[in-house]
């Protein structure tokens, strides 16, 4: 992942969250294809999760006064 630097230099919580969005798909469809039922459940709700919280903080930044 290269990571994206906000003014700080620091990483985004809504961007990192992002990436493990997308990264826990690909592993959501791995568990799935390989019959692992529950782990890609599991890991389904988490990349719900990160989804919820990377769309929280991209709609927070378009609520602020410039």
């Amino acid at each position: 992942m290269t990571e994206k630097r906000s003014e700080g230099g620091q990483t985004r919580p809504e961007e990192v969250a992002a990436y493990i969005a997308v990264m826990t798909a690909e592993m959501v469809r791995l568990a799935r294809n390989h019959k692992l039922a529950t782990l890609g459940y599991l890991l389904d709700v988490a990349r719900m999760e990160a989804l919820e919280r990377s769309r929280q903080g991209s709609e927070g930044e378009s609520k602020r006064i410039a």
